[in-house]
Formats: structure tokens, C-alpha cells, sequence
């Protein structure tokens, strides 16, 4: 064999044991593992935070439980004006309902009122024809929790009667007096049936008793009777205050309406319907005279005197 053949064969033999040994060197290696493929990643829905709810408005215990009844507010008595006749006479009352059998009523019934402090001690003043009769009479507002009262005195004349509210500081005293002027505004508190059965209804009044001139004085004095012009007082309006906001006074209380067709007819100047009258200041002042009650009420004018006779004025309940 030539030389060159036998090289030729070596180069071939030492390339094919070479690549085979190189391929059972890379075969022997631990195959590389393939990375992972991630997961799809799961999207979870945001979770929404919960709304706290709402707190509900803390109850605020009232300072006074709501009256046990709800009473037929008192009807107001009406009045009838004297014929020309008898100028010097006074109105005659017409009660609206005539009176039930016996002189009594139902028991279990009950009728309301209005009524207001005059003295720091706990004395009220009100309307005769809200109390009488009563089995009990109880008072309430906002200011004063539901409580009995004792009727100290009447003037069933003159349609007033003082009451006397024990152990209790009144949230305000009216001090009681003379209109600032022979006319103006007066301010009236009430407890009608449309009305809440703890914060008094609110209207105005007109002070006519000038507009009766020339007549007696016991028909004209505003310190005897007053006369106002006040269409929105109604049933329940009985004992409320008529104040005069220009000197902090009740100058009078509510007793009744007035049939003014006939004034009005022989004074153009009296509207011919809301005309109110009720005992004036003079004759407020001697029932508590009568007691030997101090009115110690300090007068206040202007909004002062206006927030003292919403603070003193109580709902009058007549259980019977």
C-alpha cells in the first residue's frame, strides 16, 4: 500500500472517531431545561370597598314625651256686639256648643288650650273656659316636660283663671302691661288643631280699640278689654298671650271671636270678620293681685320679648 493511501485513511478514521466522540461529550450533558412559560395571569375584579352605611341621626331623646291624648282643641266662645240700643253694654257671649246633659263631660275627653308663666314661682295664666270642669289639667311644650297643674283662681266673668305649675323653673316669665300705643301689632300665640302639640303657632294681631272710639271705657280701655284684628286665630288660640312686642307686655289673653258685621257696619274702620277680644291687662293683673302672686316678669322688647312668649307658652290639656 502507498504511504499517501494510508495517511489518506488515517485523517479519515481520525475524523470519525473524533466527531463521534464529540457528539457522545455533548449527548452526556443534562439538556438545559426550558424556562417556564408563565401562566396566564388571572385578572380577579377589584374588589370594591364597602360603603360603611350611613349612621342613622342619633336619636335625640326628647326632653319631653308627647301628651298621652290628643285633645279637641277649645272652641272659642264667640261674641255677639251690644244693639245700638245699649252702646254701653258689653258683647254677649255665644259658647258654640251648648253644654252637655248634666253640666258634664264625657269622661276619658279632653280639650286643650293654650296658657304662659308669669311668675319665676310657676303661676300660669289662661282662659276660665279651658279649665273648667276639668278632672286634671296637665301642661306641655317644648321647653316643659308633661305635668299637672293646680287651678289656683277664676273670674268666670271675665273669662281668666291663674294656675300653679309646682316644682318647676318656667323657661321664661311675660310680664304683663299696657299697649306701648293705642295701636300696632300685637304678637299671638296659640295651640290649634293644625298646629304642633309642643311649639305654639305664631300669628299677628291688629290693635282695633281705638277705632271703637268715641264708646265707655269699659268697652274701649285696652287695659279692660282688648279688641284686635286677627283672622288666622282659631280654636285652641283660648288663654294664648296677646303681646306687644314694642314693650315685651301681654297686654291681653284670647278669649273669643267676634261677630263684627255690626261694628263694621257702624265702624267702617273694624274689619268685618278676625276680630279677637279678651281681658286686658288690668284685669289680668288684679287676679294675680287677688292671689298675692308678684309678677316679677322682666320686660324685654323687640325679638327678646318674642323668643320670651314662645319659651312661655304652654299647651293647657283639660282631661275629664
Amino acid at each position: 500500500m502507498r504511504p499517501w493511501v494510508a495517511n489518506l485513511i488515517g485523517l479519515v478514521l481520525g475524523f470519525t472517531i473524533g466527531g463521534e466522540a464529540v457528539y457522545i461529550w455533548y449527548s452526556a450533558r443534562p439538556t438545559p431545561s426550558s424556562p417556564p412559560v408563565p401562566a396566564p395571569a388571572v385578572v380577579l375584579p377589584t374588589p370594591v370597598p364597602a360603603i360603611p352605611a350611613k349612621p342613622k341621626p342619633a336619636q335625640v331623646a326628647d326632653a319631653v314625651p308627647p301628651l298621652s291624648v290628643t285633645p279637641a282643641p277649645v272652641e272659642l266662645p264667640r261674641f255677639v256686639p251690644p244693639s245700638p240700643s245699649a252702646p254701653g253694654s258689653l258683647p254677649t257671649i255665644i259658647y258654640p256648643d251648648t253644654p252637655p246633659e248634666g253640666g258634664s263631660h264625657k269622661p276619658g275627653s279632653a280639650m286643650a288650650g293654650t296658657g304662659f308663666f308669669v311668675t319665676s314661682d310657676g303661676l300660669l295664666l289662661t282662659a276660665a273656659h279651658v279649665v273648667t270642669d276639668c278632672k286634671a289639667t296637665r301642661i306641655a311644650s317644648k321647653f316643659v316636660r308633661p305635668m299637672n297643674v293646680r287651678l289656683l283662681a277664676t273670674d268666670t266673668k271675665r273669662d281668666v283663671a291663674l294656675l300653679q305649675a309646682e316644682h318647676v323653673t318656667p323657661p321664661a316669665t311675660l310680664p304683663i302691661g299696657r299697649p306701648a300705643a293705642p295701636g300696632g301689632r300685637l304678637f299671638v300665640l296659640g295651640y290649634p288643631a293644625n298646629g304642633g302639640p309642643l311649639v305654639p303657632t305664631e300669628t299677628w294681631g291688629t290693635l282695633e280699640n281705638a277705632h271703637l272710639q268715641p264708646a265707655p271705657a269699659d268697652f274701649v280701655d285696652p287695659q279692660r278689654l282688648i279688641w284686635a284684628a286677627a283672622p288666622a286665630v282659631a280654636h285652641g288660640f283660648s288663654g294664648g298671650p296677646m303681646l306687644d312686642p314694642r314693650n315685651g307686655a301681654v297686654v291681653g289673653i284670647v278669649r273669643g271671636m267676634v261677630d263684627s258685621a255690626r261694628l263694621h257696619a257702624e265702624r267702617a274702620a273694624i274689619p268685618p270678620h278676625g276680630m279677637v277680644i279678651g281681658p286686658g291687662s288690668s284685669t289680668l293683673a288684679a287676679l294675680l293681685d287677688q292671689e298675692g302672686a308678684d309678677d316679677d316678669a322682666i320686660a324685654v322688647s323687640g325679638d327678646g320679648a318674642l323668643d320670651a312668649a314662645r319659651r312661655a307658652t304652654v299647651h293647657v290639656l283639660c282631661l275629664y
